[in-house]
């Protein structure tokens, strides 16, 4: 039928629409596939630099009171997850996930707190962070679980290594999933997960979207593998079933990777599986490429229908949203039973990324109240995804799929019967039918599903900028957002790690050189003590030994003489007690030594605790243990023989003489001034009047007799003397050989250098110790250098990092995926 002008016209319009829509649109592909890149860059910087300078995770602070619930609305690309509403105040908060606070656009100043002010508040510890903050960690949150510690509490009690170490993993996770995203933008088709709460009757509404009865219904959960359909087209037009096998890459064109099955297989397939892990449905669509989903003429589609949302498979699905080929998540919710916690936690995680969901109330025909019953799911919806709630017209629909009419079912198949199949529908019905009522409710419920689909279609087809590219611009805002955060914190963190050892280089360089100049004084101190010391008692050593040894016959010995028979014996004794008196001058020394030593180790200890402090080691000084050798073991190697003219000590005598006469002169000096005085020289006639009466005969017979008596008064005299006579020889012959081998020098010095022995044990201990101290004080010099310059890098590169996060978040929010796109295809966006 040949077309109008006008219709001509609207096609070229409509064309060219299309054409500059396709610009626009990969317009901002390529600059999200930039932004990506760059984010990949920046985050393989960030984890070298983690693997240098552990990064530090913000521990949070609990606050004591609640903190208010936020009242405005964002304007732009947000988590799901950043707001809570207005109107629900009783709603359950949201467990475990993070607000951000950094991915709006516009926000409001107030709503995020700067790190200024938060520096202002007091803290409890360093680098806390408020809740508000804390939350904006979304994509990099640590998730740890272990008791009863909060997950923040559990964070901070680990090492800072192991922060890094689970930091780490996360940024790995999180650039795996950056590349998953480029692919997607880069790959033109689409795919769509259908998911929800079990028996909300997910199968029967692809099986609506299909018009056809593929998917297996029942009122029991019967879809315990996914089940991906596709165009019969991408599989040579062949209608059938390819299960995967598990732990396998699907390959179509390797059969090895799958088993193929007929439509009619599907059911038994996807309620009894144990071995496949996914199901690739082709199917055909005969529709129309206006009508059709799967067969539209823009791009490739296929519709995943997931298991039911349960304990062991909410993990799995939610993994599943967040993997790269999911474009558009599908939420199908019971009328009836509305959002379960279950499903308000799966979307929660998928919201990472994704600020739109889809979302079908299913079986809404079933519901008396629907005013009250749309009102409560979108007071929920609101809550679990703002942004889905602002386009509720065009994302969110109550349907009712049981009322759509649907082919047969596969030849072999039963079709299932029971929880919303065609069955129930009133679009096939008899023509019979004379209830107009209910023909009515039947096409509002096909016109609900229609509206949806056309819905449905123009998010995916026409808004693929929404439903395709917007995922990647919240991931990216979201990544930028956590790793400003971070970024902010380590920065602060280095700057604050900078001014600490800064000012401990400051404190330390006067310590070092004080140090130093210690060291060097109580080393000549030390010195100074130990020779002053020694040689105070080498010369007290000395001359007390020279003493002793020169006065050791004038002493008393305590020997008795046993007179004339026993005197080589009392020689001998006498030998014996002059040795002994040498010896026990030499103990009196080491005593007096012993003390000094005593003193000398003390004065040593006062340095030690004045400069060192505790960090002195106090040696154990025993002063009993010095000088336990023999002392006196150089005189006892002297051997001295007693000789007769020993006993005859001719100087002893003559001393004792030169007393004698000097009493007997004064005596003879008094008589004779006195015999002058009294008679002149009368004494003289005295004399020669004796001399005459003896006569000369008889004396010349006197002469004989009196020489002997002078010898034998003589002798007698001379054996008197040996008492006195013999000490004297002995100590001159004693004094004579400890001269001969230096024993009062050797003693001295023996005393002397052990006492110099001793000392040096405390003294080297101190030594030891003030160059361990200024040792310790070098390497902690050498360490804070070294912490100084990694923390000057650390925060030039947090610092750079946070501007460059700036930079491309920017970029990444002048991505306007809202805005119409640009001339006459704005004509042609909804």
């Amino acid at each position: 039928m040949p077309r109008g002008p006008g219709e001509e016209a609207d096609n070229d319009r409509r064309i060219q629409a299309n054409a500059i829509h396709q610009l626009w649109y990969n317009q901002h592909r390529v600059a999200l596939g930039r932004s990506i890149n760059r984010v990949v860059e920046t985050l393989k910087g960030l984890q070298e630099m983690n693997a240098t300078w552990p990064a530090t995770y913000p521990s949070v602070q609990r606050a004591e009171a609640a903190q208010p619930l936020r009242q405005e609305q964002r304007p732009s690309i947000v988590h799901t997850n950043t707001t809570r509403p207005t109107s629900s105040g009783g709603s359950e908060p949201r467990p475990g996930l993070m607000k951000r606070a950094q991915t709006s656009i516009g926000e409001h100043q107030t709503e995020a707190e700067s790190s200024k002010a938060a520096e202002q508040k007091p803290k409890e510890e360093p680098r806390l962070m408020t809740p508000q903050i804390a939350q904006e960690f979304s994509i990099l949150k640590l998730d740890l679980k272990l008791g009863a510690l909060h997950q923040t509490e559990l964070v901070h009690s680990l090492e800072k290594g192991s922060i890094a170490s689970l930091l780490d993993g996360k940024i790995s996770s999180s650039i795996k999933h950056l590349l998953s995203l480029r692919e997607r933008i880069e790959d033109t088709s689409s795919k769509v997960l259908v998911t929800g709460d079990l028996n909300a009757g997910k199968s029967t509404f692809c099986n609506a979207l299909l018009r056809r009865k593929i998917l297996p219904e029942d009122q029991q959960p019967c879809t315990s593998i996914f089940c991906e359909v596709l165009d019969a087209r991408e599989n040579g037009g062949i209608e059938e079933v390819h299960a995967i096998h598990k732990d396998v890459v699907y390959n179509r064109h390797d059969e090895s990777t799958y088993d193929v099955f007929t439509l009619a297989d599907l059911e038994k397939l996807v309620t009894t599986n144990e071995k496949y892990t996914q199901c690739k449905v082709y199917v055909k669509d005969v529709r129309s490429i206006d009508e059709s989903l799967l067969n539209n003429g823009v791009v490739d589609i296929s519709i995943i229908d997931a298991p039911g949302l349960n304990s062991d498979t909410t993990k799995t699905t939610a993994v599943f949203a967040r993997q790269e080929e999911i474009d558009v998540v599908v939420f199908v919710v019971s009328a009836a039973n509305h959002f379960t916690l279950t499903a308000r936690e799966f979307i929660w995680a998928a919201a990472a990324e994704k600020a739109y969901i889809f979302i079908v109330v299913n079986g809404y025909d079933n519901i008396r109240d629907k005013e009250r019953c749309q009102k409560m799911i979108l007071e929920q919806v609101q809550g679990l995804s703002p942004r889905t709630f602002k386009e509720s017209s065009e994302l969110v629909h109550f349907v009712s799929s049981n009322a759509i009419p649907t082919g047969p079912p596969p030849p072999g198949g039963n079709g299932g019967g029971g929880s919303g199949s065609s069955s129930g529908g009133g679009g096939d019905g008899p023509d019979g039918d004379s209830d107009p009522k209910g023909k009515g409710k039947e096409k509002e419920k096909i016109r609900d599903f229609e509206n949806l689909e056309q819905s449905l279609r123009r998010f995916v087809l026409e808004k693929r900028a929404r439903s395709k590219l917007a995922p990647a611009k919240t991931y990216l805002l979201n990544v930028l957002g956590d790793v400003s955060a971070l970024a902010t914190v380590n920065q602060e963190v280095a700057q604050s790690e900078l001014d600490r050892v800064t000012k401990e280089l400051n404190d330390l360089e006067p310590l070092i050189e004080a140090s130093q100049k210690a060291r060097a004084e109580v080393s000549d101190d030390i010195d100074r003590t130990i020779e002053t010391t020694c040689k105070d008692i080498y010369d007290h050593t000395r001359s007390t030994l020279n003493h002793a040894i020169a006065q050791a016959a004038d002493d008393d010995l305590g020997v008795p003489y046993p007179g004339l028979l026993n005197a080589f014996q009392y020689a001998e004794d006498i030998k014996e007690a002059i040795l002994s008196q040498i010896s026990a001058s030499v103990t009196a020394c080491e005593e007096h030594a012993r003390r000094k030593t005593v003193e000398g180790v003390s004065s040593i200890k006062q340095l030690g605790l004045l400069h060192l402090g505790d960090e002195y080691t106090d040696l154990s000084f025993r002063p009993d243990v010095m000088f336990r050798r023999k002392r006196d073991v150089l005189a006892r190697q002297i051997e001295v023989e007693t000789e007769l003219w020993d006993f005859f000590d001719w100087s002893t005598i003559m001393q004792r003489q030169e007393k004698l006469a000097g009493t007997g002169m004064a005596l003879t000096v008094a008589t004779a001034v006195g015999g002058r005085m009294v008679g002149g020289f009368g004494w003289v006639d005295g004399a020669l009047g004796a001399v005459k009466v003896v006569g000369n005969n008889n004396l010349r017979k006197l002469i004989i007799p009196g020489v002997i008596a002078t010898a034998v008064a003589a002798t007698y005299y001379l054996l008197l003397q040996i008492p006195h006579s013999l000490p004297h020889r002995l100590t001159t012959k004693i004094s004579t050989q400890l001269t001969a081998i230096d024993y009062v020098h050797s003693n001295s010095d023996r005393i002397s250098s052990s006492v110099r022995k001793v000392l040096r044990f405390p003294a080297d201990n101190l030594r030891v110790g003030l160059q361990r101290s200024v040792e310790q004080l070098g390497t902690k010099r050498e360490e804070t250098k070294k912490i100084r310059m990694e923390s000057e890098v650390a925060r030039k590169y947090f610092g750079n990092l946070v501007n460059e996060t700036g930079r491309i978040r920017n970029t990444v929010e002048g991505v306007d995926l809202e805005g119409p796109a640009p001339g006459v295809a704005a004509a042609y966006d909804y």
